[in-house]
C-alpha cells in the first residue's frame, strides 16, 4: 500500500512569553480537531503541523517572523495559522502576497494586512473594538473619558477608531496620553488623565502597557472606571496578569453561554483531563475548523485550493462570541466573524480573583445571566 503524504499546517507563533514558550492548549486543541476530521472520513488524510515559534514584536523584531513565513513555505505547508500581533502581520503582508503560494490565517487585529491570500479571523479588530468599548462605557453611565493610548502601530491605530467610536457613543475625550508598548513608570501619564476627573480611564494598545497602571491610579489617589480592548484577553492567561487587571472592563471572546465552546470544552477535557476555560483554546478550535473544512474541500489540494476552499465556507458555527456567533470567508470578504457579538465584555472582579461577564455591545448582561 502506498503511503500517503500528510496534509501540513504551518503554525507561525510570533509571540513567546517570559519563558520562550507559547500557550500549551494550541497543539493538543488543533490535532483535537484533526482527529475529529479523520475519523469522520471528512479528511481523506493525516494532517502534521510545522511549527515555528519566534519572538516578533513588539518585544522582538519582525525579520524572525519573515524567515519563519518563508521556512514555512519552503515545509510545504498548505496553509498558515499566524502571525498573531498586528505590528508583524502588516509587515510580513507583502511578503504572503508576493509568495502567492499559501493562505494564512491571522488573529491579528489590523485590517491593514488583509489580501488576497492573507485572512483575518481577529481576536477583536481595531476598527470594531472601540465601538463595542466606548458603548459600553456609555452603558454604565460615563460621558467623559481619558484615554491612554501605547505609542505603537497599534495604540495610533485604535487611537484613530476610538476617536470616532467615543464620538458615536456620546464621550466627551479630555485627554489624550501616550505611553510606552513596554512596561515603563506610569505615574506621569496617569497624573495628567486624572487632572480632569473623566468618568472613564480607557487604555488600548497592545496590553503591555497595563502592568502598573492601577498602582499608579492609587498613587494619584484616582479611582474612574477602567476600560480596555482585547488586551483584556491577557488576564487570562496567568494570576499576575489577572491581578494587573483587577477593576477593569475589557473585551474578550469567552462567553459560557455559548453551547459550542462549552461542548468543545467538554470533549477537550475528557480526552486531557483539564478544561480551559478561556478564550484561546475557544478561538483555536475555531481556526482548526476552518482550515480542516478547507484542507477536505480544497480541489486540488494545493495552497490556491485551500485559499479558494476557504473563501466557500460559509456560517460556521463558533465557540468565540456570544451565542450565535458564526464564521465564513468569500472571495473578497477577509474577516471572518459573522455576529455584533463576537466580542464580549467582562470585568475582571476588583479582588483580582476571576472575570465575569459584564456587557456586549447590544447591553449589559444581568448577573443572574452568568450565574
Amino acid at each position: 500500500m502506498v503511503e500517503v503524504t500528510p496534509a501540513r499546517i504551518g503554525l507561525l507563533i510570533d509571540y513567546l512569553d517570559a519563558d520562550g514558550g507559547y500557550d500549551e492548549n494550541v497543539l493538543p486543541t488543533l490535532q483535537l480537531v484533526a482527529d475529529d476530521f479523520l475519523a469522520q472520513g471528512v479528511l481523506e488524510r493525516p494532517v502534521e503541523f510545522v511549527v515555528r515559534a519566534v519572538q516578533g514584536l513588539p518585544n522582538g523584531s519582525f525579520r524572525p517572523v519573515r524567515d519563519a513565513f518563508h521556512e514555512l513555505v519552503a515545509e510545504d505547508a498548505l496553509v498558515i495559522f499566524g502571525p498573531w500581533v498586528s505590528e508583524n502581520g502588516v509587515a510580513l503582508r507583502r511578503y504572503v502576497e508576493d509568495a502567492a503560494q499559501v493562505p494564512i490565517i491571522t488573529m491579528a487585529a489590523s485590517e491593514s494586512m488583509l489580501g488576497q491570500w492573507v485572512f483575518g479571523l481577529p481576536a477583536g479588530s481595531m476598527e470594531e473594538e472601540p465601538l463595542i468599548m466606548a458603548t459600553v462605557a456609555a452603558l454604565d453611565g460615563c460621558r467623559t473619558a481619558g484615554l491612554v493610548y501605547e505609542d505603537s502601530l497599534i495604540g495610533h491605530e485604535y487611537l484613530r477608531t476610538t476617536r470616532v467610536a467615543c464620538q458615536v457613543a456620546g464621550l466627551s475625550i479630555t485627554a489624550e496620553i501616550p505611553i510606552p508598548q513596554v512596561e515603563a513608570d506610569k505615574r506621569a501619564a496617569i497624573a495628567t488623565l486624572a487632572a480632569d476627573r473623566p468618568d472613564a480611564l480607557v487604555h488600548v494598545g497592545f496590553g503591555l502597557g497595563i502592568p502598573g497602571m492601577n498602582a499608579a491610579l492609587d498613587a494619584v489617589g484616582w479611582n474612574p472606571r477602567r476600560y480596555t480592548t482585547t488586551a483584556f484577553e491577557f488576564a487570562a492567561t496567568s494570576d499576575w496578569w489577572r491581578a494587573q487587571f483587577a477593576g477593569w472592563v475589557g473585551l474578550d471572546q469567552y462567553d459560557e453561554r455559548n453551547t459550542v465552546g462549552q461542548h468543545f470544552l467538554d470533549r477537550f477535557e475528557q480526552r486531557h483531563g483539564r478544561r480551559p476555560a478561556y478564550f484561546f483554546p475557544l478561538y483555536c478550535y475555531d481556526v482548526a475548523r476552518l482550515m480542516m473544512t478547507a484542507l477536505a474541500t480544497a480541489r486540488p489540494l494545493t495552497g490556491v485550493g485551500v485559499k479558494e476552499s476557504l473563501e466557500r465556507i460559509k456560517m460556521l458555527p463558533a465557540a468565540s462570541g456570544a451565542p450565535g456567533t458564526r464564521m465564513r470567508f468569500g472571495k473578497f470578504i477577509r474577516h471572518g466573524w459573522v455576529g455584533s457579538e463576537f466580542l464580549v465584555a467582562r470585568r475582571v472582579l476588583p479582588d483580582g480573583s476571576r472575570s465575569v461577564l459584564h456587557a456586549t455591545i447590544e447591553g449589559l448582561i444581568p448577573e443572574q445571566a452568568t450565574s
